[in-house]
């Protein structure tokens, strides 16, 4: 059989792949994309949506209507350590939370508006380098010039690449349900994080249109019991177990792949390990990683000088979210070690300056930089002072 041949060859449906297939069609490149599921399809993830997702969206997508991308905002954040809540923030800079079987469609639909091929329903069966070509699940072949794995955390193009999709001592785990409304003892208007309740993670609520997203996620490593914390968690919030299909995947967790692809191949978004521990703000950066990668590419394609490297250019523009990405690791051991977060279960009820400072940083109205910063000087000073504020 021979080969059908496209300029880029994108592995992925989700928000990385589309944002780089949506960059390259908007430059009349050849780009096809690939995903092994039939849209739109489900998919396991919380949903958040910050500001920085939001401004990454009218950057990468022009003029499409945010509107369509989310199903409920809130304006605020409830933390808790445990069943205890410890800071709460009303008012504040707007926090999106969408249903990734709408967004994902919406998003691909985007792309395919601009000129992008998509091919659903055919997943990929290996990669031959050598020869650049995709072997798809039915047969088919996709020769390509250039290629994108935007396949998520089990990413077969990184598999492919370094033998492995992920470092298992350093890979998260999160279990997640979707649960109606009409099962919480309470009203929930705002997410909710709860420390505490695993460890190096956390829990979460996220209020959706007709339901709330529940999970906790942590380090697989260190969490041997995750179901269980999970079922404890789940009656901690509903009184009961509630009913509703407990789903898991992994999920990286600031470890980042330092050469994130190889000649003429790039990882974007999840295949790269591009998720920040800290919020857990995932989209935006597979959104920004895509839009990158197909910068990257288009710089390669254009390039006068034989031999310009695609990936050189992808890991020079991916530079601003690898910065940030190295601060919020550094901030894991300010947060998620026992000592740390007794010291964050002491800070957090002193003031609402710390939680704040976290939304706007979710709010991309401060740098990583500056909010790293922030945490550890107030905590070598209250260390030494006893007074946290």
């Amino acid at each position: 059989m021979s080969a059908e041949h496209h300029a880029v060859v994108v592995i992925g449906g989700g928000p990385a792949g589309s944002a780089a297939a949506r960059t390259l069609a908007a430059k009349g490149v050849d780009v096809c994309v690939i995903d092994k599921a039939s849209f739109p399809r489900a998919k396991l993830c919380g949903g958040l949506l910050t500001l920085r997702s939001r401004k990454l969206f009218t950057q990468i997508f022009g003029d499409a209507a945010w509107e369509p991308a989310f199903e409920y905002e809130a304006h605020g954040i409830r933390l808790f350590h445990q069943d205890r809540c410890l800071s709460e923030v009303d008012n504040h800079s707007a926090l999106y939370f969408t249903c990734r079987r709408r967004f994902d469609h919406y998003l691909l639909g985007l792309a395919r508006q601009q000129g992008a091929m998509v091919h659903e329903g055919d997943g990929l069966a290996s990669v031959d380098l050598a020869g650049k070509v995709c072997h798809l699940q039915s047969g088919r072949q996709m020769a390509y010039d250039h290629l994108i794995g935007a396949d998520g955390v089990n990413s077969m193009v990184a598999r492919t690449l370094f033998g492995a999709a992920y470092e298992r001592s350093k890979i998260a785990f999160a279990l997640e349900m979707d649960v109606s409304r009409g099962h919480l003892p309470r009203e929930v208007t705002r997410p909710e994080i709860y420390f505490g309740v695993v460890k190096w993670g956390y829990g979460w609520v996220f209020p959706k249109q007709d339901t709330v997203t529940v999970g906790v996620g942590g380090i697989q490593a260190r969490n041997p019991n995750m179901k269980q914390a999970f079922e404890a968690f789940l009656t901690q919030v509903f009184g009961t177990m509630p009913p509703g299909k407990m789903k898991g995947h992994h999920i990286p967790f600031g470890d980042y792949k330092r050469r994130p692809g190889a000649a003429g191949v790039l990882l974007a978004g999840d295949a790269a390990g591009l998720v920040e521990p800290i919020t857990g703000e995932g989209i935006a950066f597979a959104m920004q990683s895509g839009y990158f990668a197909g910068l990257a590419v288009l710089e390669a394609m254009r390039s006068p000088h034989a031999g310009v490297s695609a990936l050189a250019a992808y890991q020079r523009h991916s530079t601003e979210i690898t910065r940030a990405l190295d601060h919020a690791k550094r901030l894991r051991y300010l947060i998620f070690p026992s000592p740390s977060e007794r010291l964050l279960v002491k800070m957090l009820p002193r003031s609402a300056t710390l939680t704040r400072k976290h939304l706007d940083l979710m709010a991309d109205e401060i740098g990583y930089g500056d909010y790293a910063r922030y945490i550890g000087t107030r905590a070598i000073k209250g260390l030494v002072s006893g007074r946290f504020f």
